[in-house]
């Protein structure tokens, strides 16, 4: 995977101003197997979603499961996550590993530690961790003969065992082809919540202002990593 979208170049800077942050999630995330496992007692949730479209034909020939990895490798494997992979990577993990009690993912799941590991034209097993703190809990690739035109994947992070934990949710959702132009919308939904005490993450939305900017930093640098492939 060629280096060159890893900085920003003008697709960078341009996501970050068209791109739309929003608080409300889609409903069907909330119930998701994913929401089920990360906060199995149904704790109050803080959420956000950052949505971004584009014509389709800025994708043209990337299936569903491509544009999702390839989202995936902009956002784990790019330069604003670079910090933050670096200190996981030195184990740093270890204080937010991803642990989730009764989860069981599939036999052939790996451990990525390595960006030459990350697979930028498929998704990997569900059960996967990338890093030590982030888990594949679930992923949904739908055929292209579908009605229902959204795939995504679930992106787990910290543990039901411990007072933080949340999930992104990567997920393209395809028009139907009755427009004239159709369009692809890329969505990076998020909650995060105390699994042990039913309160606010009052730390965390103290700082709702950083994470505004580093959401919107990573989903400029995944958009990148697709429009640059």
């Amino acid at each position: 995977m060629s280096s060159q979208w890893r900085l920003p170049r003008l697709s960078f800077f341009q996501s970050l101003r068209q791109s739309q942050f929003t608080l409300p999630v889609r409903p069907e995330f909330l119930v998701s197997s994913a929401f089920h496992f990360v906060n199995p007692r149904h704790h109050v949730t803080a959420t956000d979603n950052i949505t971004q479209v584009f014509p389709e034909s800025a994708i043209a020939g990337l299936s569903d499961e491509e544009a999702l990895a390839l989202f995936t490798y902009g956002f784990f494997g790019g330069f604003v996550f670079g910090f933050e992979r670096s200190i996981l990577r030195m184990g740093g993990w270890n204080l937010f590993p991803a642990r989730y009690t009764g989860f069981q993912g599939d036999p052939h799941a790996s451990q990525i530690w390595n960006l030459s590991e990350l697979p930028s034209r498929h998704l990997l097993p569900v059960g996967s961790s990338l890093f030590g703190s982030f888990k594949v809990m679930d992923k949904q690739i739908v055929s292209e003969s579908s009605d229902q035109r959204a795939s995504y994947v679930d992106y787990g992070f910290g543990s039901d065992e411990f007072r933080f934990a949340g999930c992104h949710r990567f997920q393209i959702t395809r028009s139907p082809r009755i427009n004239a132009e159709p369009l692809v919308q890329f969505e990076l939904q998020h909650f995060r919540c105390n699994p042990q005490e039913n309160q606010p993450l009052f730390v965390a939305e103290h700082i709702a202002w950083f994470h505004y900017g580093y959401a919107k930093a990573l989903f400029a640098n995944a958009v990148q990593c697709i429009l640059l492939r």
